[in-house]
């Protein structure tokens, strides 16, 4: 019995980080939102949000489930937007013209990681991501989940690209 346990498991311990559906649906209802509170995102939206989930192959599916969720939380309207999503790879987002956030769906220690935050800060595209540690690696926005849904935001990463949040957002969530 331990056996066949195992070796279910094992292809997920090797090729791919496990995302938990409960904490996809925040992420699917949340990350959007930020994006609007942004002043700048807001500036440079003409008639589409366009959020893009940058994955590595192991969370492909996840990252789908993902694009569904939000597809199916907003139905293609954020706001007086038009929302549309996109599932990519890391080096495809490289390539990302016009985009308004980036949720990765990646590990903190892929190599291709700072490549794609510097160029998101270049352009001014929010980074969202559900795993603390990219704070860390530069990552603006990500999620922490206890009793509550907070939002941690990242500051040096505010400051240096700049990011500039609605003051409600700011209060709302827990600095790193």
């Amino acid at each position: 019995m331990k056996k066949i346990i195992l070796s279910a498991l094992l292809p997920v311990l090797l090729w791919g980080t496990t995302y938990d559906s409960t904490l996809l649906q925040i992420g699917a209802k949340v990350f959007p939102k930020i994006a609007l509170m942004e002043k700048g995102t807001k500036e440079r939206i003409q008639k589409t949000v366009h959020i893009v989930i940058v994955t590595v192959p192991s969370n492909r599916q996840t990252a789908q489930q993902l694009a569904e969720m939000i597809e199916y939380q907003y139905h293609g309207t954020l706001s007086n937007y038009s929302l549309t999503c996109s599932v990519v790879s890391a080096k495809e987002g490289l390539e990302i013209k016009n985009a308004h956030g980036f949720i990765l769906l990646m590990e903190p220690d892929e190599n291709i990681l700072p490549l794609l935050l510097e160029y998101a800060h270049k352009n001014r595209i929010l980074t969202f991501s559900f795993d603390p540690l990219m704070l860390q690696k530069g990552a603006a926005v990500s999620l922490y989940i206890g009793r509550s849904v907070k939002p941690y935001i990242n500051l040096s990463i505010l400051k240096e690209v700049p990011f500039t949040f609605e003051y409600a957002f700011l209060k709302l969530s827990q600095p790193y």
